[in-house]
């Protein structure tokens, strides 16, 4: 039965996918094309205004060209600060009302609303006479599911899922001279070319609380940390100071997607610095970023577990990375590549392990109004420790299931994006898959957004994860229905 479930999810997809490379093909390619030569523009200037999209691959080889190339993906909440409209800049905010249903749970009683939260989203940008650029910008939410559901919540879900409010983006940028940019306060630096694979993106946590339902772009935690970005010729040279710690944000103890059946210890805090350093330069047709850092490693685990001194940590550890741009017509071809050492895990806490991850991806953009982009991606332990395939251990004589770590851990992402009716009609699919042949477990997300007008838009979907090894066996039977209702304003 495990297999004919898993042959129809496969079945689905490839329907899925199917449906959206049909559709843009038969209805936006030509009405595209017809509305091009209706104004006078022939469809191959559809490539090349894609190619100016992508940024950066510019013919002009100065070093202004190449420069203004670097435009550095920040991942602001609020909108870009580069390049605005003295008007555009002022008091700006969002208010969200999320709806989500949960069809399907392995816990009968969790069939029911898993969130109606409201989010209120405020950003104050303001740029000085002297090209000073401030920015802040605050979350709340307040999720009323917690108030009307019969359903019992644990306290570490209320505590975290209930209400928060937080600080976002809070920095100050500005140059120093013509070749010394700054940047100083809470921000998101993006490293690695992939929107749906972390591999070279370790400086900014994720809020990971809703697993799935959310692109990671729109997850990345800011961070306080001081950048300066100094250019010698055509090279940027970009060290960082990360003057807080902060690690990515799980499902708390007793929520749908937290897959143990005990609570976490307490984490131990983190207050000292760490640094951080990227090289980077465009050439034609192609581009690359080095990395290179010394920060805490995100991924947790408990040191002593056993014990009453049980504790979470996260050790220090050292990345250095690559990551490259190659761009062939419609065609762009990512890659990255990172080296981690002094990797420690709860079975294996005597062992500094490391391990090297890749990741190769392309995307091709020669269909009007349409993405479609595939990424792959291995990491593979060169030390290991066979104590991490352990799926469980006897304590004080009760098991304890583990989430095993393989030498080799296989990723696919598969993604279409494709706008309609005037580009107001946006519709996506995700799906991503683990294990080398995909038969590890996964999600895919379908998704629509259609934009009322200027200031209200919705989106509704669907997520549904697929089982295949012991953690995503854990929520295949999870399959939620969701919605947002959208409102934009400026004051």
């Amino acid at each position: 039965m495990k297999q004919i479930a898993w042959i129809y999810r496969l079945k689905v997809s490839i329907l899925f996918a199917i449906l959206f490379c049909i559709i843009p093909l038969i209805a936006g390619g030509d009405i595209v094309k017809v509305k091009l030569k209706e104004i006078g523009v022939q469809p191959q200037a559809i490539n090349n205004e894609t190619q100016e999209a992508l940024g950066g691959f510019e013919e002009e080889d100065t070093a202004d060209s190449d420069i203004g190339g670097f435009e550095e993906n920040t991942g602001d909440m609020g909108t870009n600060t580069d390049e605005k409209d003295p008007s555009d800049y002022g008091l700006s905010g969002e208010i969200k009302q999320q709806v989500a249903y949960l069809t399907s749970s392995k816990n009968s009683n969790r069939k029911d609303f898993s969130s109606l939260r409201k989010t209120f989203f405020l950003d104050y940008e303001y740029k000085f006479s002297n090209d000073l650029k401030l920015k802040i910008n605050e979350r709340y939410f307040y999720d009323w599911v917690y108030d009307i559901s019969h359903i019992y919540f644990t306290p570490e879900e209320k505590y975290f899922l209930y209400s928060e409010a937080e600080l976002f983006d809070a920095y100050l940028e500005g140059s120093v001279s013509n070749s010394l940019d700054f940047k100083i306060g809470r921000q998101v630096v993006v490293w690695g070319r992939s929107d749906t694979i972390r591999i070279t993106d370790v400086l900014n946590p994720i809020d990971n609380r809703q697993p799935g339902m959310v692109d990671i772009k729109d997850l990345r935690l800011p961070t306080v940390m001081v950048k300066l970005d100094y250019y010698v010729g055509n090279w940027r040279i970009t060290p960082i100071v990360l003057l807080e710690q902060r690690f990515t944000k799980d499902p708390p103890y007793g929520s749908t997607f937290y897959p143990a059946n005990f609570p976490f210890p307490n984490a131990k805090e983190y207050n000292k610095p760490t640094y951080a350093l990227s090289v980077g330069r465009e050439f034609h047709g192609w581009d690359m970023n080095l990395y290179a850092t010394h920060i805490y490693n995100d991924t947790k685990f408990i040191q002593d577990p056993f014990s009453q001194d049980a504790v979470v940590i996260h050790d220090k550890i050292n990345m250095f990375g690559a990551a490259f741009n190659i761009l062939k017509g419609s065609w762009l071809i990512k890659s990255e590549i990172a080296y981690f050492d002094a990797l420690r895990y709860m079975m294996a806490p005597d062992t500094n392990l490391n391990r090297l991850d890749t990741l190769i991806g392309i995307e091709y953009n020669g269909i009007a109004n349409t993405m479609i982009s595939f990424d792959a991606s291995l990491r593979h332990f060169m030390r290991y420790d066979m104590r991490l395939e352990r799926q469980y251990i006897i304590a004080e004589n009760k098991r304890i299931d583990l989430i095993p770590t393989y030498q080799n851990t296989y990723q696919y992402a598969f993604r279409m994006n494709s706008d309609f009716i005037n580009d107001t009609l946006h519709a996506n699919y995700l799906i991503t898959l683990f294990g080398k042949k995909g038969n590890e477990g996964g999600f895919q997300r379908l998704w629509a957004t259609y934009d009322i007008d200027d200031h209200f838009k919705i989106d509704v979907g669907v997520l549904d994860f697929i089982g295949g090894d012991i953690l995503f066996d854990h929520f295949k039977q999870e399959r939620i229905v969701f919605g947002n209702i959208i409102y934009n304003f400026n004051i």
